[in-house]
């Protein structure tokens, strides 16, 4: 466990992250709101589409991360996909954003089918990505230094994902809410330039990590794992079951785009909620190895559930008359996020050892399907329980005014929602047992076999 990486190999990985990141986050956060205020779609349709896309997308996360163990050529089991597929998620990330203007019905089948082939190559890229973070290397500390690192860039590429794109479309003739003279042709060809800028550029960082990284720790020839191999991983399980508990602390980009817009009336104060958020994930980023060198990882992370938790019942309870306050909280949000991020990613990684330990077959691309897989989850539960309670709440994307029982319902959304997220995330954390120590036990016995 001596292999120390270079900077420049955890720069380029680390900008593959973020270019990933633009990509992602640009979809995740605008997508919804450009099939029912852009498209228009149903706010109901439009979230049963998230719904079913992204159930699918998760569920062919396990398929691609098989196909990857199972894949060997000169250059790995992973880094082929990595070259492979930045053009074709450019070219699909424009495509989605490309709805014409037919039928309600072909609309919604348009959407259908783009949004699927767009996650499911996407899927193609995130398994072999952060399956590749732990096959760098098989020193821990370096491990840790990388993933904070390829974190703190990949929030970085989440806050151009999310915060650049409203700039884009308003400098191309478009607008994020109601706005005289601004027509829907207007807004779609925008929103079609922006998805071209945002392709482009993403996919061009994110080849860098299948260019210049290697394939180190290299699972022993003939291994061909199986699906049924992840019930033996319970700390990976454990893990998983606690994002997916928490999904809906996952879309809260895609709320505050709805909030700035309706309840506050005012979309620039998208970018600073955006922003604020952001930027205290990042922060939170560059203190979370002591964190964990203080408390361990499992504590870590079940405090940075609590403060989550305080700060959106907090704001829940005293509401959003002051921005400063609001904030304020969101800032608090924001550090809870970022800490749990990089523990969350840290201990995926840790568990592909506990697995090689327990069964003799190491799976990068199982392991991380899961993590993937539940990231999906989130984000498909998060949309449609958004599209649900926007239908539920009257929600009306061509008004300007709102009624109050839908601003309640928008604010809900970005308060109470969360703060229940949180306390249901640290439920399965309790029985999580896998400690720092018996990692290390694990990695020795593995490095002298």
């Amino acid at each position: 466990m001596t292999h120390r990486l270079t900077w420049f190999e955890k720069l380029s990985f680390s900008l593959a992250g973020m270019g990933q990141n633009i990509i992602y986050n640009f979809m995740v956060s605008l997508v919804l709101f450009y099939y029912t205020d852009v498209a228009f779609i149903s706010a109901g349709t439009a979230g049963l589409i998230m719904l079913v896309s992204r159930i699918w997308d998760a569920i062919n996360d396990p398929i691609m991360g098989l196909i990857a163990d199972r894949t060997h050529t000169k250059i790995g089991k992973l880094r082929p996909y990595l070259l492979a597929v930045p053009v074709p998620i450019a070219i699909l990330t424009v495509v989605a954003f490309a709805v014409p203007d037919w039928g309600v019905t072909e609309k919604a089948l348009f959407a259908l089918v783009t949004f699927n082939l767009w996650s499911m190559t996407y899927t193609v890229s995130d398994i072999p990505f952060w399956g590749l973070s732990v096959a760098i290397t098989d020193n821990p500390k370096e491990r840790l230094n990388l993933v904070t690192m390829v974190r703190i860039f990949c929030n970085i590429g989440m806050a151009i994902g999310i915060l650049v794109p409203p700039i884009l479309i308003g400098l191309l003739g478009g607008s994020t809410t109601v706005v005289e003279g601004v027509t829907q042709a207007d807004n779609a060809n925008a929103y079609l330039w922006t998805a071209l800028i945002v392709g482009v550029v993403g996919s061009a960082l994110f080849l860098m990590a299948g260019l210049f990284n290697k394939e180190r720790v290299i699972a022993p020839k003939g291994q061909s794992p199986k699906f049924s191999i992840l019930l033996k991983n319970k700390p990976l399980l454990i893990l998983q079951l606690s994002r997916v508990l928490g999904a809906f602390r996952m879309v809260i980009a895609t709320v505050g785009l709805y909030f700035a817009n309706k309840n506050l009336n005012d979309p620039a104060q998208y970018t600073i909620l955006g922003g604020v958020l952001i930027a205290s994930m990042i922060i939170a980023m560059f203190f979370a190895p002591m964190l964990i060198k203080r408390f361990g990882k499992k504590w870590t992370y079940i405090y940075a559930q609590i403060l989550g938790f305080s700060a959106h019942i907090i704001m829940f309870a005293v509401g959003y008359a002051q921005l400063g306050i609001l904030f304020g909280l969101l800032f608090l949000a924001g550090v809870s996020l970022g800490i749990g991020d990089v523990v969350c990613y840290s201990l995926t990684g840790d568990t592909v050892d506990y697995l090689e330990h327990k069964t003799g077959q190491r799976a990068e691309g199982l392991v991380f399907s899961l993590n993937t897989f539940s990231t999906k989850l989130q984000s498909a539960l998060g949309l449609w329980f958004i599209g649900l309670v926007l239908a539920f709440i009257g929600y009306q994307p061509d008004a300007a005014v709102q009624t109050a029982f839908a601003y309640q319902g928008i604010f809900a959304l970005l308060s109470l929602f969360p703060a229940i997220a949180c306390i249901l995330s640290i439920i399965p954390m309790l029985f999580f047992d896998f400690t720092e120590k018996e990692h290390e036990r694990i990695l020795s016995e593995l490095h002298h076999n």
